[in-house]
């Protein structure tokens, strides 16, 4: 995976300039995160625990859950400068752009749909529906005065 001299970068990223490949710390705490993961959720009381299939289950908690919790690994322990490729900046990026819009608007559509929806379901709907509807749209509404105090304030 890695060639032994520090000239060629590792194809996945170096926890540090010159230092392990940061798959060699995230493979195994992964793992070791995914079996607990696995633990925890098999003993919650959403499933029975009188039959041998709970260790099963466990396992195959575990396993579904371990290429998230390595990937989660592997993006905090990495050094983004040891990666061939990556961009120094990405949120610079074309790609950052669209994704900025797309928010924006997907926000500002999410807003009018709720808010239009909760006043044409008043007419024809039971009231729970709109009153749903507005729920969503008063969150979202908070969340965006939330977010836009905080980013004023820094």
């Amino acid at each position: 995976m890695c060639e032994k001299s520090t000239k060629k970068p590792c194809r996945f990223g170096r926890i540090k300039p010159g230092g392990p490949p940061a798959l060699r710390l995230a493979i195994p705490a992964g793992l070791v995160a995914a079996a607990v993961i696995g633990i925890a959720l098999q003993a919650a009381p959403v499933f029975p625990h009188n039959t041998m299939n709970a260790w099963l289950r466990a396992l195959l908690i575990g396993a579904c859950v371990a290429p998230a919790a390595i990937t989660l690994v592997w993006t905090v322990v990495v050094d983004r400068s040891t990666i061939p490729g990556a961009l120094p900046h990405p949120e610079h990026s074309v790609e950052c752009t669209w994704y900025d819009q797309a928010a924006k608007d997907s926000f500002h559509l999410l807003l009018a749909g709720t808010g239009l929806g909760a006043a044409l379901t008043s007419f024809w709907l039971p009231p729970m529906v709109s009153w749903t509807l507005i729920a969503v749209f008063a969150f979202a509404a908070l969340v965006f005065a939330v977010s836009y105090l905080v980013r004023r304030e820094s």
